[in-house]
């Protein structure tokens, strides 16, 4: 199964946005995510190999420590 849903994970001045590989999409989802976090870089990373196993950004994010 592939993504099939929108993840991101903030972390200090970025918010981080899973890309899907279609280029139109994953720029609309940029903008998109860009207007609802004016101050922040948004950048978007692929998650294939985090998704063939049934995760995505949070998943492989969640336990990182704030230090």
């Amino acid at each position: 199964m592939g993504n099939t849903g929108l993840e991101c994970g903030g972390c200090n001045d970025a918010v981080i946005l899973q890309e899907f590989g279609d280029a139109r999409a994953d720029n609309a989802a940029k903008v998109a995510m860009q207007k609802v976090f004016p101050d922040r870089t948004i950048e978007q990373i692929n998650v294939d190999a985090i998704a063939a196993g049934g995760g995505s950004i949070h998943c492989a994010t969640r336990q990182e420590p704030l230090a």
